[in-house]
């Protein structure tokens, strides 16, 4: 039995969401620099030490204009 890499491919429905936004002329940036869908998507997989959190700026009719992943670190148990 062969395996598909598409199917199992856990960065895709985030990629999926992301290319849709860029059609729809949404900007996407990683870290505060502009980035691709796939770019961002494998970011946010592989992450070791936290995470990714989304920061979404709107234009002047409130429509989403951006969105930025910030790389979030998650705090060392002692520091909880």
């Amino acid at each position: 039995m062969s395996h598909d890499k598409k199917h199992n491919d856990p960065v895709k429905p985030l990629k999926s969401e992301l290319k849709l936004y860029r059609r729809h002329g949404v900007e996407l940036y990683l870290d505060g620099s502009p980035s691709k869908p796939k770019t961002i998507a494998r970011a946010c997989m592989i992450a070791e030490d936290g995470g990714y959190m989304r920061d979404y700026t709107a234009d002047e009719e409130g429509r989403i204009a951006k969105v930025n992943f910030e790389h979030i670190r998650e705090l060392p148990k002692n520091r909880r």
